[in-house]
């Protein structure tokens, strides 16, 4: 599945009466708002962009991300804003340090084995607080199990290869029984 949209924000609420928004930041580069001179905003479920709207200033709030747009000047306004989502295209993402990837990047790519066993596709990244786990639908014949649990370590992920969409792994005993 390739991800043209990615979420960076939510609104959660409106702040004050002056018809600010109030937003809660799903990025882990919240500071990107500050050079942002306009947000597309989302619904939930939308493919593309319901508004584009102007910023006309942005701070930080409280762990908020407090951001005045242009031709919302009172809290009713600011208030039927609540609930979309602000995302940006893929190409505006902040890029991250060597050896680092998105999620968005990582699904769908092909899992193999130093053996050369193609096991299955990511679908997923579970972010577990000690390390993430990738989520991996197997190919017919490799296991009984419905997914493929691949934890995100050294010992585990040899090379996640882009350029390939392959993930090289050195499998763990007892990984997929």
């Amino acid at each position: 599945m390739e991800y043209k949209w990615i979420l960076i924000g939510e609104i959660v609420s409106t702040q004050g009466n002056k018809g600010e928004i109030r937003v809660v930041a799903h990025t882990e580069f919240p500071e990107r708002f500050l050079t942002m001179d306009q947000l597309l905003l989302f619904q939930k479920s939308g493919s593309e962009p319901a508004y584009r709207m102007k910023i006309e200033n942005c701070r930080f709030h409280k762990g908020f991300v407090i951001i005045k747009l242009a031709g919302v000047d009172t809290i009713e306004q600011a208030s039927a804003l609540k609930g979309l989502e602000i995302k940006v295209h893929r190409s505006d993402v902040v890029p991250l340090p060597s050896g680092r990837n998105y999620i968005f990047e990582l699904i769908g790519l092909k899992v193999i084995t130093t053996e050369g066993v193609e096991l299955g596709t990511i679908t997923d990244v579970l972010q577990t607080g000690a390390n993430d786990v990738y989520v991996v639908k197997p190919k017919p014949g490799i296991t009984k199990n419905q997914e493929i649990l691949i934890p995100v370590i050294e010992d585990v992920v040899l090379e996640v290869s882009l350029d390939n969409q392959t993930v090289l792994v050195k499998l763990l005993d007892g990984l997929l029984e």
